[in-house]
C-alpha cells in the first residue's frame, strides 16, 4: 500500500486506528517510554532537541495522537495546524530525515505495547497515517524562515 500524504484512509483503516488508540490508552507510559527509548537508539543526536522532560513531551505525543485521530474524518482541516507544528519543530532543530526515524520508532513501540493486537493491517494503516502527518508537518519546513 503506498502512503497517502493527505491522510485519505479507509474507513476499514479509521477504525482499526481507532480501535489501537483505546488500547494504546491503557499502556501510554509503557508506550512514551518504549518510543523515546528506541528513537533516541535510532537517532541518538535528537535526543539534544527535546528541552522540556520526557514526561511532558510524552504528554504532547500522546494528545497529539489523539488529535490526529479525532481528527480521522477531516484531516485537511488538521493539515494547518500540523504545518505549524512542523515550523515550530524546525526552530527547535528538528530536519527532514528526523520523521522517517520518529514514525519508525512510534510503529515499533506500538507493536511492542499492542503485540499480537497491532496486526498488519492496523501497523499499515498507522504506518499511512503517520506519513500523512509527516508530510503535512513537513509542508511546515516553507513557512519557517531559515
Amino acid at each position: 500500500m503506498t502512503p497517502d500524504a493527505n491522510g485519505a484512509l479507509t474507513p476499514q483503516q479509521k477504525r482499526l486506528v481507532r480501535e489501537s488508540l483505546e488500547s494504546l490508552r491503557e499502556y501510554s507510559t509503557s508506550l512514551t517510554k518504549l518510543f523515546y527509548g528506541r528513537l533516541f537508539e535510532l537517532a541518538p543526536q535528537v535526543r539534544g532537541l527535546f528541552k522540556t522532560s520526557l514526561e511532558e513531551q510524552s504528554r504532547k505525543l500522546l494528545d497529539m495522537l489523539v488529535t490526529i485521530v479525532e481528527a480521522l474524518d477531516h484531516f485537511e482541516e488538521l493539515r494547518p495546524r500540523l504545518a505549524e507544528l512542523g515550523a515550530k519543530h524546525v526552530t527547535y532543530g528538528a530536519r527532514p530525515e528526523h520523521y522517517d526515524v520518529l514514525r519508525i520508532a512510534l510503529l515499533w513501540a506500538i507493536t511492542q505495547a499492542l503485540e499480537q493486537e497491532f496486526d498488519r493491517d492496523t501497523k499499515a494503516a498507522w504506518d499511512q497515517l503517520l506519513h500523512a502527518v509527516s508530510a503535512a508537518m513537513l509542508e511546515g519546513e516553507r513557512i519557517t524562515p531559515a
